[in-house]
């Protein structure tokens, strides 16, 4: 993640640049105030008209900076942020499939939104402004230190023992704003179950008993909220004070040295006008500095969340499946409950397959191994005689397309619903609607194709959800179709045809997991697998 950061470093460096001759002219201001100052109390006032132009003509000039510098600050944070987000999708979607079902979504929410937007508010913006307050500082202390370099010093050895506090008192807000990041996550995600939990929460009236852990939670977080703006407010309030007693060490100091006829009514307006651009730099570190340090930590966080812990090197690109698909001596287990054992099994290209057993039997998990979801404990999986692990994910998804039990709708048209938002010809289209027994159904739409599938499918019944993925299925041209129970929401005699069709295609694998058993279709499988006691047999061969 802070690769990615860096590549906006330029346009960061871009708006400092400005900043620093915003800062230039503020400084070039301050001294020709001291000047006016000083000629309104001379007797005679040579040049006064001069210098007031000169400030409103600078005053126009540092107008315009400072609105240079407020677009090109947003455009930055708005690139920055827009990169980190993309690449944090990227990394999730490159996520081994295992690996990121053992995970709640909740979790990559919650990083995505609350994490990135801290990075946001407390790095991205928090490194802009205190690097843009220290360039002001340098600035004003090449002012006054042609001032007077007596008081500079005094002002000085104030601001970094102050600097030294701001650090000493990071260690603890540090801390619990990596605490309250990880309530955070499981904020999320508790809220993510309940609302997915709506139906049975209204229906078995638990509400009182989720109002009451909501409750819990809530307070928790606020809790631990309520614990960092405490310590936060102390550290700001003891800073105060040391800025307090600072001005008025800086005020007794000015006057004595102009009573003493070292310093000019002018230039103690001019230090005391820019003694918060001296002190402010510090005063901002302290509130900024454990804000990025808590914040920078969450890099390390983010990259963890997007690491495979299962690292197989994958440098075979698959051109297409051509043979067989074998597994040999397969062993996979779900931590101590072993599913296969010692599995072997061909599969050969355009075969059709029906795979059968009881629930729990191992049915999806052999699926799951095929289709390069999970990596076998034991024993390897080979595609036409090359390792699966070795296989590149992208070019062994491309040859495949699944039918899932769950189908997942986009909130969009039908057509990009079946389309997956790829360029394809009405003739292809058309035909694969017709294959999926979806004809009738796009018929009776009001807008056809262009119908809206809102909320995930919340307009439409469980079987046309199933056709669509049929059809999705069929459109992908794939050497390999796997259908995991996919007739299991159609009526019997549009689940025949369907199937027929389907089996009837002579340049497709087919794998079908089935509770469904349509006889008048079962002589079209070359082959019918029974999946239990961690075994997978042959009962038939057409």
């Amino acid at each position: 993640m802070n690769k990615v950061y860096k590549k906006t470093f330029g346009l960061l460096l871009a708006a400092l640049f400005v900043g620093l001759l915003s800062s230039g002219i503020n400084g070039y201001m301050s001294l020709l105030m001291r000047d006016l100052v000083d000629l309104t109390f001379a007797s005679e006032k040579p040049g006064f008209m001069g210098i007031a132009l000169r400030l409103v003509f600078f005053a126009f000039v540092l107008f315009l900076m400072q609105t240079l510098l407020s677009v090109m600050k947003g455009y930055y944070r708005r690139k920055t942020n827009l990169n980190l987000k993309t690449y944090y999708l990227r990394g999730v979607f490159n996520k081994n499939i295992n690996e990121f079902n053992r995970e709640s979504t909740a979790k990559y929410v919650s990083h995505i939104t609350n994490d990135l937007n801290t990075i946001d508010l407390d790095y991205i913006d928090g490194i802009f402004e205190l690097a843009l307050a220290f360039i002001s500082f340098f600035v004003i202390i090449i002012v006054i230190g042609g001032i007077n370099i007596e008081i500079l010093g005094i002002i000085l050895v104030v601001s970094v023992l102050m600097g030294f506090l701001s650090n000493a008192l990071s260690g603890p807000v540090k801390k619990l704003f990596l605490e309250r990041s990880g309530l955070y996550e499981k904020y999320t995600g508790y809220l993510s179950e309940v609302l997915g939990a709506f139906r049975i929460i209204r229906v078995n009236n638990l509400y009182d008993r989720i109002e009451h852990n909501f409750r819990d939670r809530s307070l928790h977080l606020q809790q631990k909220s309520y614990q960092i703006e405490k310590t936060s407010t102390f550290i700001y309030a003891l800073q105060n004070f040391t800025i307090n007693l600072t001005v008025l060490i800086v005020i007794s100091v000015s006057v004595y040295y102009t009573i003493l006829g070292k310093l000019s009514f002018g230039g103690v307006i001019l230090i005391l006008s820019n003694f918060q651009s001296l002190i402010g730099p510090f005063q901002r570190a302290s509130e900024l500095f454990p804000r990025i340090v808590s914040a920078r930590n969450l890099f390390t966080t983010l990259d963890d969340s997007l690491k495979n812990r299962e690292n197989a090197s994958e440098h075979i690109h698959m051109e297409g499946f051509r043979e067989r698909i074998e597994l040999d001596g397969v062993s996979y287990a779900y931590g101590e409950n072993r599913v296969l054992e010692e599995v072997n099994l061909s599969v050969r290209k355009n075969g059709k397959y029906l795979i059968v057993g009881p629930s729990g039997g191992g049915k999806s998990t052999l699926l799951k191994l095929l289709r390069k979801y999970f990596s076998p404990d034991r024993g390897r999986i080979l595609v036409d005689g090359q390792n699966l692990s070795e296989i590149t994910k992208e070019s062994f998804f491309r040859s495949i397309s699944n039918v899932e039990q769950q189908v997942f709708m986009f909130d969009d048209t039908l057509r990009n619903n079946l389309t997956l938002y790829r360029d394809i010809t009405e003739e292809k289209l058309t035909r694969a609607i017709r294959e999926a027994g979806l004809g009738m159904f796009v018929e009776k739409l009001p807008g056809g194709l262009d119908t809206v599938i809102e909320d995930n499918g919340r307009n439409i019944s469980g079987g046309e959800r199933s056709r669509i993925a049929i059809a999705r299925a069929l459109l992908n041209d794939s050497d390999i179709l796997i259908l995991d129970e996919a007739f299991q929401s159609l009526d019997y005699d549009t689940a025949r045809e369907i199937e027929r069709t389907i089996l009837s295609l002579e340049q497709l694998t087919v794998l079908n997991v089935s509770h469904i058993i349509i006889k008048e279709n079962r002589n079209l499988y070359n082959q019918v697998l029974y999946v239990d006691n961690r075994k997978v047999e042959t009962l038939e061969n057409a």
